[in-house]
């Protein structure tokens, strides 16, 4: 009789013990919202602003953006040599899809556009140290309530006056946070607005301020961007090259 009981009580425990498990082992639900996603830049009125609308370069600056003028023109724009701009010029103005995933110990921001790349780290996981300076910078975030806000430094100078030129002084903060309301076309949609500070002693007299925002768009996907393409074009052309047509063989799928 006894052993008859211990045998009912070892299969009621070995029964039991999995559903405990499990119970023991779920997740605990987010306190925080997710950003995670695909995106594209919302247009629209109030969907992206920058106060001053005029960058307010100091006279140092105002010098060397008239020196730059003088020499530079639009053929020189950096961009068209696959140059990152970085931030903070790469919060969502280009006509690129945006890719976000986000974890509990960070976010990684993947761009259509010149396959850019950012790694954004949570206080509170022991984020790593940056060694060099680089075009993303190095960020780190807490939350506030529903906004994440994210301190980037050490980014390496920007110095292409065609847009928003800084140094590797240029400090940066952020506030992300959620919306949803109609788009453009009144129907229902989910945004991500960043709400971006600069400050550059450097180049600016006073912060510049940015709002910048991501409308949520599951329909899309990133596709490789084929910036170098063209400067490979480009030395083809130059050296009198034709690369052969290998879609002209035969055979294959009609």
């Amino acid at each position: 009789m006894a052993i008859g009981f211990w045998r009912l009580g070892a299969l009621t425990l070995a029964i039991g013990l999995p559903g405990f498990a499990l119970a023991q082992a779920a997740p605990k639900a987010s306190a925080h919202p997710d950003f995670s996603g695909i995106y594209f830049p919302a247009v629209g009125p109030g969907m992206r602003s920058q106060t001053p609308t005029q960058l307010p370069y100091n006279d140092a600056a105002k010098k060397l953006v008239a020196d730059y003028q003088k020499s530079f023109t639009l053929d020189d724009d950096p961009g068209r040599y696959c140059i990152w701009p970085g931030m903070p010029r790469a919060v969502w103005g280009a006509p690129f899809s945006v890719e976000i995933q986000q974890r509990p110990q960070d976010l990684s921001i993947y761009w259509e556009g010149y396959g850019m790349y950012r790694k954004i780290y949570m206080a509170d996981h022991n984020p790593p140290k940056q060694l060099v300076p680089s075009a993303m910078g190095h960020s780190v975030a807490h939350w506030e309530g529903d906004a994440l806000v994210v301190e980037t430094d050490n980014l390496k100078q920007y110095p292409y006056m065609t847009r928003m030129a800084t140094s590797s002084a240029a400090h940066v903060v952020e506030r992300l946070h959620q919306e949803a309301h109609p788009d453009a076309k009144g129907q229902p949609a989910k945004y991500l607005v960043d709400e971006l500070v600069v400050t550059d002693p450097k180049v600016y007299t006073e912060p510049v301020k940015i709002k910048a925002t991501l409308q949520l768009r599951p329909d899309l996907s990133l596709i490789e961007y084929t910036c170098t393409d063209t400067l490979w074009d480009d030395y083809l052309t130059q050296r009198k090259l034709a690369l052969p047509d290998l879609d002209e063989l035969p055979g294959g799928k009609e």
